[in-house]
């Protein structure tokens, strides 16, 4: 994940790239499988670009914050968050504990 500032044309620019697995057997290969991969631009990994002015950054930043903040109730004991099955609660000897 990447992210930069484009002063010229005042945007912010986000970028995701795919995690790819590459195979190889010995730390040479991998090294190759790693340059062909960057070379081939039309066949690398997926990748999301997002280009965004600074108060669509803004309201992006504050709309996450709000979208976390809302997250998952945290656990009364142990403060991780609440799956809706519950968890495993540390501070209960691995107990599941309900939401």
């Amino acid at each position: 994940m990447a992210l930069a500032w484009d002063a010229e044309e005042q945007r912010m620019i986000v970028e995701a790239q795919a995690l790819v697995e590459l195979e190889a057997d010995s730390e040479e290969d991998l090294a190759e499988a790693e340059e062909r991969l960057l070379q081939d631009e039309e066949n690398g990994p997926p990748m999301l670009r997002v280009r965004l002015t600074g108060a669509q950054a803004r309201a992006f930043a504050k709309r996450a914050l709000d979208v976390v903040n809302a997250g998952r109730p945290p656990c009364p004991l142990c403060s991780l968050p609440l799956d809706p099955e519950g968890h495993v609660c540390p501070r209960q000897n691995g107990y599941r504990r309900g939401a």
